[in-house]
């Protein structure tokens, strides 16, 4: 949407616009490192799917939402968060072969034929500072494991993580389960 649709006002009837940008900034606005408007970042994501998490404690399985946009398809906030987190993780999965690419690709690696296909290095996982926000290649310092090292939390957490388990935890703490309007009551 962004794309097609991007930011502009005027000021003394000069143009001014934010463009979406996927990947690495374009403008030498703010010393060049102005990216933060299109590209993925896994501390960002984390806290989202937190967030979500936490509100799915509150609401439960009956406030539902359409994910992806555009899709028709309504999930809970858990099956949102759960949904975020797996397209975290398969940036670093490999793929099957699709028009674009052969089976096997990574999308953390780009284009980058060494990465890709050199056996010495194709089963080197780098964790990059963010990642390109239409096909997931890796930008930015290729050795952030701090945050982005956070995505192997995600895989461990989702592969243990009862949903009804964390809506009991969420009505133990006194959040409201239920969605608005339904008598959902503080336990």
């Amino acid at each position: 949407f962004h794309e097609q649709h991007p930011y502009i006002f005027y000021v003394d009837g000069q143009e001014h616009r934010v463009d979406y940008l996927p990947a690495e900034s374009d403008t030498g606005m703010f010393g060049g490192n102005s990216n933060w408007r299109g590209p993925v970042w896994m501390p960002v994501n984390i806290l989202v799917i937190r967030a979500l998490q936490q509100f799915y404690m509150y609401y439960g399985d009956n406030f539902k939402i359409e994910c992806p946009t555009g899709s028709g398809k309504l999930m809970n906030l858990f099956e949102v968060s759960k949904e975020i987190a797996d397209r975290l993780g398969r940036i670093f999965l490999r793929e099957s072969a699709t028009d674009a690419w052969p089976a096997g690709r990574r999308p953390v690696y780009g284009g980058t034929a060494k990465f890709q296909n050199d056996p010495l290095w194709r089963d080197y996982i780098l964790f990059y500072e963010y990642f390109h926000g239409d096909n997931g290649a890796g930008l930015g310092a290729s050795h952030q494991t701090g945050w982005t090292g956070l995505v192997a939390k995600t895989i461990q957490l989702y592969g243990m993580l009862d949903p009804q388990r964390l809506l009991e935890v969420g009505k133990q703490a006194g959040f409201v389960h239920g969605t608005p309007g339904e008598g959902g009551e503080k336990g």
